[in-house]
């Protein structure tokens, strides 16, 4: 690949800094000629959680959003515009993106990092004397690294390979591993999707005892043994390795089991309701943020809001919305339909489920921060829905898998609802009819959290219609768009890596 994209150079002094949002670093230290101490390797580490924009387009991909070409305005710069090549699936998604597809680019860049960290943090010099505290430092700074590379990896075999299937995983081409921290010009080819999966669960395996032995509370903003444990338990998923998958998520439930509990918001009338809101204040507005690392089911928060922008209120910047088929999915007395969008009183589902509290929600954002959320979230409702799944999977399984879809709903139900439309009984279900309803539960619950896009293309890959300004584009079933295009400069510096079929 091209070196700039996967290598940063490891003089550290002409590093790119990121911004940073509350809970990270402020920046890389710029007055070190080389990495010495256990924190500049701490400071390394903390530029690879990419605070930043990163993955704007990912839902605009799925079902989940509408592109409303009469609420355009021609006057305005829209942003909506630039991921409108996203939304109908160009060929290229690119295509009216300014700046490309620099996901590929930032997530190789991160990459790079964690791979300088894993590399030399053995060698590391600590601040205090007390050599069993450096150990641990050294130790637990390697074991993010280990989880981040993971997260990574994880993500763009997600967007750039075709989805996982152990009949062919060992032959389906999936993307370039990089392992190393050296700048020499190397032709990269892509590792098939198999010997992907092994290098993401084999960092994970790697980082769990180093974080668990090592303990550091860095908050919810770096991975921890608990949330590292999560993401294996969903790799598990991708892979189709059932028990294995039950396993993990069972571990994570059995250390914290906490649920969002939407009960009590689902009493009060403000939230609960079709009245439409014309505005939307702290003061009109009661409940937290869904995806606020304050939550106790949160187990882990990256980036930034990244659907802020895209879902804002002002038409002079976007016209995408929340679909109403997502709207229309959720069941009466489910609380998640109201308290994650909203009807305004021009009848257009607006998204609120961070619920933004520190400016207007219709003010513009110059800067966007912490304090408006995260879309890349790990947390407890997943595992319950990784067990749901993973057990309906089972030949034996139906009865756990309901179990487990039950103990997510009772507390997503207003309670008097929860008996009458909420709870399911095993008996209504075959296999198909169940791992249905556990892919319409999922996209219900993690809408907007950079969750749809992937569960399609590893599930169903439905067909799927989208609106542009002139006309209408079909995503067929079982489309080979439904693998993302490898970026063109990308391409362009480094053919051998080969862009997907179309």
């Amino acid at each position: 690949m091209e070196k700039k994209y996967l290598y940063n150079l490891l003089i550290v002094g002409l590093c790119l800094v990121l911004g940073a949002c509350n809970g990270y670093l402020d920046e890389i230290p710029q007055n070190k000629q080389k990495l010495s101490t256990t924190d500049d390797y701490d400071q390394l580490l903390n530029n690879a959680y990419l605070t930043k924009v990163v993955l704007p387009y990912i839902d605009v991909l799925t079902d989940d959003m509408d592109y409303i070409a009469a609420d355009r305005d021609p006057g305005f710069a829209n942003s909506s515009d630039t991921y409108l090549g996203a939304h109908l699936w160009d060929n290229s998604i690119e295509t009216t993106m300014p700046n490309g597809d620099e996901a590929f680019e930032n997530f190789y860049n991160s990459i790079f990092n964690t791979n300088v960290v894993i590399e030399n943090i053995d060698h590391a010099v600590g601040d205090v004397l007390d050599e069993t505290v450096v150990r641990q430092t050294r130790n637990h700074i390697k074991g993010e690294a280990y989880a981040l590379r993971a997260f990574r990896y994880f993500y763009l075999v997600n967007m750039y390979a075709s989805p996982y299937d152990p009949a062919t995983c060992e032959t389906a081409p999936g993307i370039p591993i990089n392992l190393e921290i050296t700048a020499d010009d190397k032709v990269y080819r892509r590792s098939s999707l198999k010997v992907v999966y092994e290098q993401i669960v084999g960092d994970l395996e790697k980082a769990i005892p180093l974080l668990e032995e090592n303990p550091i509370n860095n908050g919810k903003t770096r991975f921890s043994a608990i949330a590292a444990k999560a993401l294996l338990a969903k790799v598990y998923l991708y892979m189709q390795e059932w028990d294995l998958a039950i396993a993990q998520a069972q571990e994570v439930i059995k250390a914290n089991p906490a649920l969002f509990d939407l009960r009590e918001a689902g009493e009060n009338p403000v939230i609960y309701t079709e009245s439409p809101l014309a505005y939307w204040t702290a003061d009109n507005v009661p409940g937290i943020g869904y995806l606020s690392e304050k939550n106790s089911n949160v187990l882990f928060v990256n980036g930034i809001n990244e659907v802020y922008r895209i879902l804002s209120g002002d038409n002079a910047q976007t016209v995408f919305y929340p679909s109403e088929t997502l709207f229309n999915s959720y069941e009466p007395g489910d609380v998640r339909r109201y308290y994650f969008m909203r009807r305004n009183t021009r009848g257009r589902i607006r998204y609120m489920k961070n619920r933004y509290y520190r400016l207007n929600y219709l003010d513009f954002v110059v800067q966007l921060s912490s304090e408006y959320g995260y879309t890349r979230v790990l947390r407890t409702e997943d595992m319950y829905l990784i067990l749901a799944e993973a057990y309906a999977h089972k030949t034996d399984g139906i009865k756990m898998a309901v179990g487990y879809l039950n103990t997510l709903r009772e507390v997503k139900f207003r309670a008097q609802d929860f008996e009458t439309t909420g709870r399911l009984d095993p008996e209504d279900f075959n296999q198909q009819t169940l791992l249905e309803t556990i892919w319409t539960e999922r996209r219900r619950e993690f809408c907007f959290e950079e969750q749809r896009w992937f569960d399609l293309r590893r599930t169903t890959r439905p067909s799927i219609t989208h609106y542009g300004i002139t006309g209408s584009s079909t995503l067929e079933k079982d489309d080979p768009r439904y693998v993302l295009q490898i970026p063109q400069k990308e391409l362009n510096v480094n053919p051998e890596i080969g862009a997907n079929p179309r």
